[in-house]
């Protein structure tokens, strides 16, 4: 118990989970070019898996990928035997999983030496405004395809928060993940699910803004007025949820799916208590899939895991170690 009242149910998001049709090109994308080390691989078993994604009777190959070794912000990957849907990178105005954002020591060389690869950015670097109060904080960002519909978003910080990569290696030139993005079409339900009334994490900001720059690096129609709520806990990845006004795109969410789509498709996340986190799930307008399910694997450890889905349909990975 924190002077403040009861401690957060969880601290933040542990990892995005990645489908893979093949690991090899993931491993060489975060592993030799942006540094992050293999934490844990080996196998979820089949009847773990099947209990938390409905992936059948086989067992999926999985990587834990950490940067400096920190223990949240993680990469998970998990190879797709039969993915739902052919990969593709989502837009920022589809509903469901878009970005994982990490920051760059110097997103100009960062960009360069992709380049330098025969790697295009889809969005080059850029820098623009987001209101917040009365200041404006300036955002200098760009955006890579990853392998598999993948899209990660490259940030040199104004101002670096915390960060354990950093913490532990400062000459790293990129950092765990520091957030996920969803863009929703109830950003109000998403926020109180993950909030202190909720799962236990704090709001950062929650504003709704227009910004010439942003419409640029999103790709969004000029005038697009944007909510963005920052909600972070003790550890990362903190999670960005979006909401454009005005009609969305795409709707992705139904095929995003753990273990059974590609790209960005879920989120796991460690809790001090998975009873009562099951419990705020339910309470705050989400669904659990499943009865919890023991497990001994490279993604969870030793730990009781359970899937759930968010109110807007965003799926989520649970797990308490013992």
């Amino acid at each position: 118990m924190s002077e403040h009242g009861p401690d957060p149910l969880v601290e933040g998001i542990t990892a995005a989970i990645i489908g893979a049709r093949d690991l090899g090109p993931h491993l060489d994308f975060f592993g030799e070019r942006l540094g992050y080390e293999v934490a844990a691989q080996g196998v979820v078993p089949a009847a773990v898996a099947d209990a938390l994604w409905g992936t059948g009777q086989a067992d999926l190959d999985v990587v834990a990928l950490a940067a400096a070794g920190a223990d949240t912000g993680r990469v998970h990957l998990v190879k797709v035997p039969e993915p739902l849907a052919p990969a593709a990178q989502p837009h920022n105005l589809d509903d469901g999983l878009i970005g994982i954002d990490m920051y760059a020591k110097d997103i100009q060389t960062a960009h360069a030496r992709f380049a330098e690869a025969g790697i295009d950015w889809s969005t080059p670097p850029a820098t623009y405004g987001v209101a917040v109060g009365e200041h404006e904080v300036m955002v200098t960002q760009g955006v890579c395809p990853a392998p598999d519909g993948t899209a990660v978003v490259f940030v040199q910080p104004a101002a670096v928060r915390g960060t354990a990569a950093w913490e532990a290696d400062p000459g790293r030139l990129y950092t765990e993940l520091t957030s996920v993005v969803c863009h929703v079409p109830d950003a109000d339900a998403e926020v109180a699910f993950w909030g202190p009334d909720g799962l236990g994490m704090s709001v950062w900001y929650d504003v709704t803004f227009s910004s010439p720059g942003f419409d640029t690096v999103a790709g969004l129609p000029p005038g697009t007025r944007m909510r963005l709520a920052f909600l972070a806990g003790e550890k990362t990845a903190r999670i960005e949820v979006t909401s454009a006004e005005g009609e969305h795109r795409v709707d992705r969410r139904p095929g995003q799916r753990p273990g059974r789509s590609l790209g960005h498709s879920g989120w796991t996340v460690r809790t001090r208590d998975l009873g009562a986190a099951l419990e705020t799930v339910r309470r705050t307008g989400g669904q659990v899939a499943g009865a919890p399910v023991r497990t001994d694997d490279p993604l969870h450890g030793r730990a009781t895991a359970a899937s759930a889905t968010t109110p807007n349909g965003i799926s989520v990975t649970l797990y308490e170690p013992r």
